[in-house]
């Protein structure tokens, strides 16, 4: 279990308001707060909603916290492991930066992230990791295949469309150093 604030009651004698999220908010810190319901946190989750709507993956907390309740609808049916593996990327690297700012805000006195900054860094962050997964895969593997039909998809969502034109390389599968010699 992560130490969210709720685990230091025992402090309150000394700080009242030791259980309180991070962010100021005034919630309870639990984990459901601190990584889904916060006012803070919540609109990057609803940021990929949007964009995964077109194969019916949910974002709740309940789905999150438990990768067994993954769905899909029927338009996801064919490639529900290429979603699960692309969705579960984007869930272990949004958490990851969801805790890290927590705690720069929480231990270092940060300044919190505005939405188009957690959407930009969550969107960034999972493209990183789904290139570190293509990279790995055999070029010949079927659910490699499966990934980059789902992600031809994805791409042009409203959501994803400007930061993916933006951002067009970052899922640049050659080495950076063989594609700096080809120009």
């Amino acid at each position: 279990m992560l130490p969210v604030n709720c685990r230091f009651a025992y402090l309150q004698v000394e700080r009242p308001d030791v259980i309180c999220c991070a962010y100021g908010c005034g919630g309870v810190e639990t984990q459901h707060h601190a990584f889904h319901a916060c006012p803070q946190i919540h609109p990057v989750w609803t940021f990929h909603r949007d964009a995964w709507r077109c194969y019916g993956v949910t974002f709740s907390w309940s789905t999150i916290s438990d990768l067994d309740l993954f769905t899909v609808n029927a338009r996801g049916h064919h490639h529900q492991d290429a979603l699960k593996t692309l969705w579960i990327l984007l869930i272990a690297s949004t958490l990851h930066l969801i805790w890290t700012e927590h705690n720069k805000v929480q231990y270092e006195a940060a300044t919190p992230l505005p939405p188009p900054a957690w959407n930009e860094l969550s969107f960034l962050g999972w493209k990183m990791s789904v290139r570190r997964w293509l990279r790995l895969q055999d070029p010949d593997c079927p659910l490699r295949s499966s990934v980059l039909e789902v992600l031809r998809t994805l791409r042009v969502q409203a959501p994803y469309r400007p930061l993916w034109t933006k951002y067009p390389y970052t899922l640049l599968l050659a080495p950076t150093s063989e594609t700096d010699q080809r120009h």
